[in-house]
């Protein structure tokens, strides 16, 4: 044998026990890495390791409904439309609409995650509240219901859905995390039955909710000398109130067209309708009626009443007040330094200003107010008492609200930049905790066993004859169906406790 021959082998025999050595120490494979990076793979075959599955907000990860079909009911309109719509469901959307976008990825989202799918129907055209307590009572009562959630609109009360057994209790259903961020704190608590909670709000109807506020025209506010962020200051610190507001309005009217007559065309300090002394009221944090564990309540004959209603009738009585009629016009050509309005994504989409606006809340009644108020409305939810599946339901409310909150809301805010409505961060800002942190809602606004206590009824109605023939006749319209209103409420009440 040569010596390059033995050499040779001899290497080879060398390698070979190395080797066997090697796999006898670490019989699992090669020794792990310990230096905290990961090795360069060569081979061009190996898995890398997936991160552990996730949960969808409060529902646990891998949890899955193959095959089911979540069914949401509305109104005509309620789903797609550039009016008052939630964007349920968006099969096909139109990508250069922000909501309807994110719609249909949070939807994706959800179905790929859980495995199910989701529709919803338009179902009735808008119906008054009558008409949509009878809608619904048939609906119910033919007993093949197949809808897991309602949306309805806000002109329906549903106390008879309540005491009828029409409605689940929906704070019983399991995964929903009520403390999360993406439920309607305020909206729930208000509604909120001896821990039943039959109607709810969270951000799946973002698009709907909406809060009383004011508009401030920015251009008029520096050609009075005020700093453009004068307003927001006021706000910031906690010294935003009607008498600032009265100040502010003092002297504002011009007789544009020289006619006499006070008139659309004319400018003025402040652009309402009929009613809009009701958010000088309800941003005094007066709460019409309210339910007790005592009963029902109201707060419209205390000497605070009283007195908010007296200045009210200073407000409607300014000549710098265009209330006559609804024209929001006036404000958005340029012609009023401020505006109040209650309405959401429709307004947005005829908007078309070109003038710089700021957002606020209503302001505070007087200085000594803990915090704003902002009335609130729209965005309930409702479950159907004959649902089958309440673990499937319960997972998908939560995770279409989560998944809103993910989604939807932003496009929201994006939307109303676009459409110039909210035009700076303060503005965003104050839009944002009009919706939650000072958010005020009126119990009898969707649990009003008589008509005539919804909507802060004693209030408007007397606004409206303050209007007409300039009279101020709050509490004796209030003291005549004092009594009628205090009856009714409490035999509901009454009924429901039975039954809780």
């Amino acid at each position: 044998m040569s010596f390059k021959k033995a050499l040779s082998l001899l290497i080879a025999i060398l390698l070979t026990v190395t080797a066997l050595i090697a796999c006898t120490n670490n019989p699992a494979g090669p020794a792990a890495d310990t230096t905290g990076k990961a090795s360069a793979d060569t081979s061009g075959g190996a898995e890398t390791q997936k991160p552990p599955e996730t949960g969808y907000g409060n529902i646990p990860a891998g949890k899955r409904f193959d095959g089911k079909e979540f069914m949401i009911a509305t109104y005509l309109d309620g789903n797609i439309s550039n009016g008052w719509a939630c964007f349920f469901d968006v099969d096909e959307p139109d990508e250069s609409d922000r909501l309807q976008a994110a719609a249909h990825r949070r939807n994706g989202e959800i179905e790929e995650k859980l495995g199910c799918t989701i529709t919803c129907d338009e179902l009735w055209p808008w119906l008054g509240n009558k008409e949509g307590k009878f809608y619904f009572m048939q609906l119910a009562a033919d007993g093949d219901t197949i809808y897991d959630l309602y949306f309805l609109e806000s002109s329906i009360a549903v106390s008879d859905f309540i005491i009828d057994d029409l409605l689940y209790d929906a704070a019983t259903l399991p995964y929903i995390d009520w403390d999360a961020d993406y439920y309607h704190h305020t909206f729930n608590e208000t509604y909120r039955l001896r821990d039943k909670q039959f109607i709810f709000c969270s951000d799946m109807t973002y698009p709907c909710q909406n809060a009383q506020r004011m508009y401030v025209n920015l251009d008029i506010l520096n050609d009075l000398n005020y700093d453009t962020n004068y307003v927001y200051d006021l706000v910031n610190n906690g010294a935003w109130t009607v008498e600032k507001m009265f100040k502010m309005m003092e002297g504002q009217y011009e007789d544009v067209n020289k006619d006499g007559v006070m008139d659309a065309s004319d400018y003025y300090g402040y652009a309402g309708t009929p009613g809009s002394g009701l958010g000088i009221f309800t941003g005094a944090g007066l709460k019409g009626s309210y339910i007790t564990d005592s009963g029902w309540e109201f707060d419209y004959a205390t000497d605070k009443a009283v007195r908010v209603f007296d200045t009210i009738e200073r407000f409607v009585k300014m000549p710098e007040l265009y209330n006559t009629e609804w024209n929001q016009t006036i404000f958005q050509d340029g012609r009023a330094l401020f505006r109040s309005s209650g309405s959401e994504l429709r307004e947005i989409h005829n908007w078309g200003v070109d003038i710089n606006i700021g957002v606020v809340p209503q302001p505070k009644y007087d200085d000594q107010q803990d915090r704003y108020y902002s009335f609130a409305s729209g965005g309930m939810l409702y479950v159907p008492a004959d649902i089958d599946d309440p673990d499937f339901v319960g997972a998908m409310i939560e995770a279409m609200s989560y998944g809103s909150q993910k989604y939807l809301v932003p496009a929201f805010y994006e939307n109303f930049v676009q459409y110039r409505v909210l035009q700076d961060d303060q503005s965003r800002e104050n839009w944002r905790k009009m919706l939650s942190d000072w958010s005020m809602f009126e119990f009898a606004y969707l649990i009003a066993p008589n008509e005539d206590i919804r909507y802060y009824g004693p209030v408007l109605n007397s606004i409206y004859k303050l209007v007409n023939d300039g009279t101020n006749t709050y509490a004796s319209n209030w003291a005549e169906i004092e009594d009628v209103m205090k009856l009714v409420c409490n035999q509901f009440y009454k009924k429901f406790m039975a039954k809780a």
